[in-house]
């Protein structure tokens, strides 16, 4: 049974990260002002914005993590910016043992906070993930392009005190300098019971015939803010 619900998680949350990550859904960034069985209603810069819950739906909870939990193997999202053609991580995912593979590869992300700038600014991203039109947040002067990548760490080396992490997916991989300013979160998953009012989170929705439908929640634990 567990096995069971740790491939359905994966697969109902990699359908979600997948579509975010190609076919450029909804993200709903913001806090959350109402939820019932059905509905989500979170307050985003730009407004309230609700999106119906299915029960495919999937939850997790955004906890800290940190590089002890990144390591040869591990499955990851790196959230990134390209400088100099190369990827620098903006911030990134290490997805539990069950959510391994879910929407691998590498594509253009969203409008992201530029975490290694001083101060808090929003940048286009893109995202990775291996094995949109977004609501909340605006582009700044500061703002650079990034991306998703989600995938196998493959090696991981250390220069100049900066971790390098080799990322590997289907058909390809990609070389992200992770530095100390790039927050790391681990997905724990869990129910709608997670989400509550005044949580910080990010919806993956899709928007179909004017009906918002919510596919991933990833809700901030103990008042983080998701930062991906």
């Amino acid at each position: 049974m567990k096995r069971l619900l740790g491939l359905t998680l994966a697969a109902s949350a990699g359908l979600a990260l997948a579509t975010m990550a190609t076919a450029a859904p909804l993200r709903i960034r913001g806090t959350v002002v109402a939820v019932s069985s059905n509905a989500l209603t979170v307050h985003t810069a730009n407004g309230d914005v609700s999106a119906s819950l299915k029960g495919d739906t999937a939850f997790v909870s955004v906890v800290p993590s940190d590089l002890n939990h990144v390591g040869t193997g591990s499955y990851v999202g790196a959230a990134s910016k390209g400088v100099g053609g190369k990827l620098i991580a903006l911030s990134l995912i290490v997805f539990p043992p069950e959510m391994k593979g879910a929407a691998e590869g590498h594509a253009a992300y969203d409008l992201l906070t530029d975490t290694t700038l001083p101060g808090v600014t929003r940048t286009s991203s893109t995202m990775t993930n291996g094995s949109v039109t977004a609501v909340g947040g605006s582009e700044s002067a500061a703002g650079v392009n990034s991306t998703m990548t989600n995938g196998n760490v493959a090696t991981t080396t250390t220069k100049g005190g900066v971790r390098q992490l080799t990322v590997t997916y289907h058909g390809g991989e990609q070389n992200i300098l992770l530095p100390s300013t790039a927050p790391i979160v681990a997905f724990v998953p869990g129910d709608a019971s997670i989400v509550k009012p005044g949580a910080a989170v990010v919806v993956n929705a899709d928007e179909t015939n004017g009906k918002t439908t919510a596919g991933l929640v990833a809700v901030g634990n103990h008042g983080l803010t998701p930062p991906f």
